[in-house]
Parts: C-alpha cells; sequence; structure tokens
C-alpha cells in the first residue's frame, strides 16, 4: 500500500526533513546512569592502568571513552538510558567486551535504566600472543619492508574467508619481524612483497617481483601450515623464503567524461584471486597526457581503479575501474574512461499517521551489494528535502538503498519498508548504476512499525543460559545471502533475555546455539545444519513476540 506524502505539513528549513513544530529538536537531556568498574590482566588479575574503555549504544548514538586510573578503574556519569556494548583494550593486550567468552564471541548487551547504578563491570584482558620469525629471499639474503600478517578464517557475505587478524608487522633491515598482540586462535601468516619502484619512472627493466608467501613457504594459501597460538603463548622461528617471479607491467590510459585525460588521478590497484578477498597491492599516478603504467606486477587476477584527485566536485568523483589478468607478460592497451555518476532521484513515503513521530533529520545512504576489491569511496548521505524527494549520485555498481547516514544507525525505531523504481521492488537486489545514468521514479517507504522478538533461553536440565546466540534467519533459502536483511542474530542481556528488532514480515526460523563464528550466521552452509533443530515462526508488520528457546549445542 502506498501512503500519502505530507510534505506540506513539514516546515521548510534547510533543505532538510522537519517535524512539525511541537516535534522540532531540543538538546539531549543528560543521563541520570552510572557504570563503574575495573580492567584486570586475565594471567595475573592485577589491576591494567591507562586502559581504554569504551561505552557505545548506536540507537542512541551514544558513544564514549574512558581511561583507567592507577588501580585500573574507570566511570562514567550521566549515562543515558539504552541498551551498550562495553570494550576494554590497551596496548598488547586483547580487546574484550561484556559478555565475550572469547574474543572472537560477539558480545552481549548492557541494558542500563534511568538512575541506575552500575557496579563491578569488570573486564579481564588477556595478553596477546606474539609470533616472530625471519623473512629472507632466493639468495638467504634479509628482505626488509616485507609486510606480515596473521590470517584466519571468517564469513563474510556468507563466505568463509581468510582475513587478516589484529595488527600487521612489517621485516626490519635483517629480515626479521615480531607480530603482538594477537588473540588465541589458529592462524596462517602471510609474507607480502610491497614493490618500492610502483612508479610511472620505474626502471623498465626492473622486472623484480616476489609471489605471496604463506608459512612454511608455498605460494598457494591452500597449502599453508596453521600456527596455533594460546593466550599470551610466544611462537617463535617463523621463516619464510620468499619465491622469485617475473614481475608484468600494465600500462595505457586514464580518459575523463570530458575526453581529456584523467589528470591529476592516482591508479589504485588490487588483487582479487589472493583467497583473502581482495588485498591492496600498489598505486601509480596518471600522467599529464593520461597515460599510466604500474609495475612489478605478479601473476593473477588485478582490479584497476582510476579516481581523479582533488577537491570534492559538485558531480561527485570522477571513477573509471577495469579488470585485468596478469600471466608473466606486459598488459598494454588497458582504457580506463570515467563516467560522470549516475543520478537517482525520488521521493520518501511516510505513512500520514506515523509524520509527528518522524525524527528532525533524515538521511538515506547507498551501500554496495556485494564488494569486489576497495571500494570507491560512497556518495554522501543525501538530505532529504521539505517535499520529501531526494537527489544522490553513484559510481556504477549495484547498490542498496539504507536509512540513516554512512554507516551510522539508522534513526531509533525507523527502517526502510521497501525501495521501488517505478513501481518495481528492488529493496533487496539493490539498484544497478551505470555510467552517467539517470535514474527517476524511486520510492523509499519508511515505517516505524517494527518487528520484535525477545526470549529466554535454558539448557537441557531447564536451566536458564546466560551465553548463547540467538539467530534468526528467512525460512526461503533465497533470503540466505551473507548481507540479508531478513536474517539477525541476538546475544543475551545481563538478565539472560535476548532482543532482536527490525526484521522485516514473513516466516523465519529461530535457534539459539551455545557458539558461532564471526559472521558464520551468514553461511548457508551454517544455516542449513541448523534448520531442522529451528523454531519456526511468523513475523507481521510491528507484531512484538516472545519465543523462548532451548539451547542447541553445535561446538
Amino acid at each position: 500500500m502506498l501512503y500519502l506524502l505530507l510534505a506540506a505539513q513539514l516546515a521548510t528549513q534547510s533543505g532538510t526533513i522537519s517535524a512539525p513544530a511541537q516535534q522540532q529538536q531540543t538538546p539531549t537531556a543528560p543521563g541520570t546512569a552510572t557504570l563503574r568498574g575495573h580492567i584486570f590482566a586475565a594471567d595475573s588479575g592485577r589491576p591494567l592502568r591507562k586502559a581504554q574503555v569504551r561505552i557505545f549504544a548506536g540507537e542512541i548514538r551514544e558513544n564514549r571513552m574512558a581511561t583507567t586510573d592507577e588501580n585500573g578503574a574507570y566511570e562514567f556519569k550521566d549515562v543515558r538510558a539504552g541498551r551498550y556494548s562495553v570494550s576494554a583494550s590497551k596496548g598488547s593486550y586483547v580487546s574484550i567486551a561484556y559478555g565475550q567468552q572469547r574474543p572472537t564471541d560477539a558480545s552481549k548487551p548492557l541494558e542500563i535504566l534511568d538512575n541506575q547504578i552500575v557496579e563491578r563491570l569488570d573486564l579481564s584482558l588477556p595478553r596477546g600472543g606474539v609470533i616472530t620469525g625471519r623473512i629472507v629471499d632466493e639468495y638467504g639474503e634479509p628482505a626488509p619492508e616485507i609486510q606480515i600478517a596473521a590470517q584466519r578464517y571468517q564469513f563474510i557475505q556468507g563466505q568463509r574467508r581468510l582475513v587478516p587478524s589484529g595488527r600487521m608487522a612489517t621485516t626490519n633491515d635483517i629480515g626479521e619481524f615480531r607480530l603482538f598482540g594477537i588473540p588465541p586462535g589458529q592462524y596462517y601468516i602471510s609474507a607480502t612483497w610491497r614493490n618500492p619502484n610502483m612508479s610511472p619512472n620505474a626502471n623498465p627493466s626492473d622486472r623484480t617481483a616476489y609471489a605471496p608467501t604463506y608459512f612454511p613457504g608455498t605460494t598457494n594459501a591452500n597449502d599453508a601450515q596453521r600456527v596455533t597460538i594460546a593466550a599470551g603463548q610466544q611462537v617463535d622461528g617463523v621463516a619464510m623464503v620468499l619465491n622469485p617471479i617475473k614481475a608484468a607491467r600494465v600500462s595505457g590510459t586514464a580518459t575523463g567524461a570530458d575526453g581529456k585525460p584523467l589528470t591529476p588521478a592516482m591508479i589504485m590497484v588490487t588483487q582479487t584471486n589472493t583467497g583473502f578477498g581482495f588485498s591492496m597491492t600498489g598505486t601509480a599516478q596518471v600522467r599529464p597526457d593520461g597515460t599510466f603504467t604500474v609495475v612489478g606486477l605478479a601473476p593473477g587476477d588485478y582490479s584497476l581503479r582510476a579516481q581523479r584527485m582533488g577537491g570534492p566536485s559538485p558531480d561527485g568523483p570522477e571513477t573509471a575501474m577495469a579488470n585485468v589478468t596478469v600471466a608473466g607478460e606486459d598488459v598494454s592497451d588497458v582504457h580506463l574512461v570515467a563516467a560522470k555518476p549516475s543520478r537517482l532521484t525520488g521521493r520518501v513515503i511516510v505513512d500520514p499517521a506515523a509524520v509527528s513521530a518522524l525524527p528532525p533529520t533524515l538521511m538515506l545512504s547507498l551501500f554496495p551489494v556485494n564488494i569486489v576489491g576497495i571500494p570507491a569511496p560512497p556518495p554522501p548521505p543525501a538530505r532529504i528535502a521539505d517535499d520529501f524527494t531526494f537527489e544522490t549520485k553513484s559510481t556504477p555498481g549495484r547498490m542498496r538503498i539504507m536509512l540513516g547516514g554512512g554507516f551510522n544507525a539508522p534513526p531509533t525505531g525507523w527502517a526502510v519498508r521497501s525501495v521501488r523504481v517505478n513501481g518495481v521492488d528492488v529493496t533487496d537486489a539493490g539498484i544497478e548504476f551505470k555510467p552517467n545514468e539517470e535514474i527517476s521514479g524511486v520510492e523509499v517507504e519508511l515505517t516505524n512499525k517494527l518487528t520484535t522478538i525477545s526470549g529466554l533461553v535454558t539448557n537441557s536440565r531447564g536451566e536458564a543460559s546466560k551465553d548463547y546466540t540467538a539467530i534468526v534467519f528467512a525460512q526461503d533459502k533465497d533470503k540466505w545471502a551473507g548481507n540479508s536483511r531478513y536474517q539477525s542474530m541476538g546475544r543475551p542481556d545481563q538478565d539472560g533475555r535476548f532482543k532482536i528488532m527490525g526484521l522485516p514480515p514473513g516466516e523465519y526460523y529461530i535457534i539459539a546455539v551455545d557458539r558461532v563464528e564471526p559472521g558464520q550466521q551468514g553461511d548457508p552452509d551454517f544455516l542449513e545444519s541448523v534448520r531442522s533443530r529451528a523454531t519456526s515462526l511468523s513475523l507481521n508488520e510491528g507484531e512484538t513476540k516472545t519465543v523462548d528457546l532451548r539451547l542447541n549445542p553445535v561446538s
């Protein structure tokens, strides 16, 4: 159902949505709650001074930091009521959040009420592990300036990938490195050569290059050997010999939307077949005549992105992209042709009965459906005009329209109900932006009728469980994509109760498990493995349901 636009009811100030006069924004009243606690070292129990403590509540946009004193104590005063995450970090220790039994666990929310005083909100930080080693070239000579990373598997957009974990390190002049602050777990150690001569004026006869290498010395990530490290453990002797390869050059031209050389501009090169999703390989400048040369590329698949440098343009950034496969030989005549960003115009639709509940300002943002390579900078959030129309621009690609500004949380109690382009629903599929295209007829329907699921979980003995993850996912397998809005998860608060808000109406499964790897709730294979044990439920628009569950061990 399409609702009427009530632009006439809104004030006309500064090109943003303004609520009726009685709903105008007022200064946020200070909170009345207090949080106190200590931060300790997990191995010795001694207080940790100068640790950083953070409390964050996205729904009410509360984000505060404190530093522990000489006794490891911290305090937050005048805290507003809300649902918070609390975390602590310090130097070589592993960061820990409230409710985590392991660093890879999801944190638990802490429900704070008005006038509440929370005492003994203590966290213990495990000491990070250390991995040391040495990298040499094919002649046994030290290899300086090699980037070292500890990689671990994680689910990203429903796929299990190796991604860097924690800090990286660089080898020194004698080829030695030291990774520190590593959380307990199993890792794959990678050594990546960074070409010091990646510039247009590099020596054309210099074909020196080294392939990314994984311990104990393989160029294939699938053949890498795991390194297991416990809390505070030091693993020495991780040595690797770099594998020399023939480096290739990629050259071509970069042209702007006006047909002239795209200059000043920078070429950013990412390798997309590393097994780690993507990795930044290097950069090169575009010459004044529009030509460019990228040197020192190992065999592999690359994404080249040229973007004009300088201040912001009223039409948005000019960007050109191309994919290139390097097989040991030079690649020439690569043409990067930029196009002006696509322009999208549309309107926001709101239920007339909900207009008085609108926040003073609303913004819409674009977010890529799939992230391949290093994404282009997102366009600025679109501010919605007095007549509920909006305009935004985007570089080519498939984008979803999200409520909120950039990566900020959407306003409390509101969500995107649907997105339509000329009557076709594209809420989940997203909008395909083609170069220099005009897209009109976009309708973004907002709703404040959000669904809520809450409940308690008991173990096999009927006892209340306070350490679990509740996962909700659609019964329709076509909605099991890793970034689907039809799946969510919740952790128990201090009372053992979970709460999951904002799922679209539909048919769902819900299950409580004792452990889930980061991002695993978006893995279709995992969802299939737990589906038969899950509880079915239906959600109608704005419905609140209480569902008590039995804990299912999966670890």
